[in-house]
């Protein structure tokens, strides 16, 4: 597999909550970087700012000692400190203000480490009841504040991702059509997607669809692998443990697409190590994109918009599985 390179939130290598327990023990940037390049099959990492940040020379370092890629910075506006009611989209200028900044300030990070991405998912901004938010006020706040951080410089793009719920009840940037509105308003290029699988799933979409949708536009910046259940859930689980069949569209299409950028694991280490999650994580997609090559990508691409094309694909896949796994004759 040599299109796309994978490699991990760090995020999910330390400690995680959700309402219930905890995951994972609290590490440092140090550890969580060792943990990552410990992994099979990753070759980037994926740093929050400003959290792993605070000592830029000490990450450098880690890079170089473990020869690991950042991939991208992933800038945290969701600090309930600071964006209790919302951050880009906030009534309150100073919230606003300080959600921007944050963003500018990883793009220069990002810049100073040499790549070119900065990602974030604006889970502040978002409501739970009627009457909570002035929708049109909102929407011009978000997108003002998105247009104001990538003007601050062009050769930095800022990838947006996309989630309909979770900490709100919903949330403003909900789906791949809310957030090509975004891009179109905007106006700007290097505004576009961190597309996040398992949130095209909680969004009830096709990602296969989402994606091609983005690439299009040419903004499909970066890709978030994991799965979900498709109930609005937002499980970070292992790509292709739910949804096989979409996953290997998926891959088709961004084959299709020509998207050569990095596929970022994000799974949630919850009933497994991080490190032997995203190692499963990255050969699951692998096991499916050789199917991909195995069904041949001409013969694919020619049986796609065909209405039995998934029926001719399954016989393929069950003979070949009988075949591999029958038992010997006797």
């Amino acid at each position: 597999m040599s299109r796309w390179n994978f490699c991990a939130n760090a995020s999910f290598y330390g400690l995680r909550r959700d309402r219930f327990t905890e995951y994972q023990p609290q590490r440092t940037v140090t550890e969580k970087v060792r943990a990552v390049a410990a992994t099979p099959g990753l070759t980037g990492v994926e740093l929050k700012y400003p959290l792993d940040f605070d000592d830029r020379p000490l990450v450098r370092d880690l890079l170089a000692e473990h020869r690991l890629q950042l991939s991208a910075v992933n800038v945290d506006i969701k600090d309930a400190r600071h964006f209790r009611h919302g951050a880009l989209s906030a009534r309150d200028p100073a919230a606003r203000d300080r959600a921007v900044g944050l963003l500018r300030e990883g793009m220069d990070v990002a810049a100073e480490f040499g790549i070119d991405l900065v990602s974030t998912c604006p889970l502040a901004d978002g409501h739970d009841y009627p009457f909570q938010v002035r929708h049109h006020e909102a929407w011009d706040h978000f997108i003002e504040s998105v247009r104001r951080a990538a003007s601050h410089r062009a050769d930095v793009r800022l990838a947006l991702e996309y989630q309909p719920h979770e900490p709100h009840a919903r949330i403003l940037l909900a789906n791949v059509g809310k957030l090509l509105h975004v891009c179109h308003k905007v106006g700007l290029a290097n505004v576009g997607a961190n597309f996040d699988v398992g949130h095209s799933f909680c969004a009830r979409e096709n990602p296969a669809e989402s994606a091609a949708l983005l690439a299009a536009d040419n903004r499909l910046f970066y890709v978030h692998s994991n799965d979900n259940t498709g109930d609005g859930g937002d499980w970070d689980m292992i790509s292709g443990s739910v949804h096989w069949w979409h996953w290997i569209e998926l891959l088709a299409t961004l084959d299709g697409v020509g998207y050569q950028g990095w596929l970022g694991g994000d799974v949630m280490p919850k009933a497994f190590d991080a490190q032997a999650g995203y190692a499963t994580n990255a050969r699951m997609i692998e096991a499916m994109w050789s199917m991909v090559e195995a069904f041949g990508r001409e013969r694919l691409a020619e049986l796609t918009g065909s209405p039995g094309a998934i029926a001719v694909l399954m016989e393929q896949w069950a003979g070949a599985v009988q075949s591999r796994f029958a038992p010997p004759a006797q």
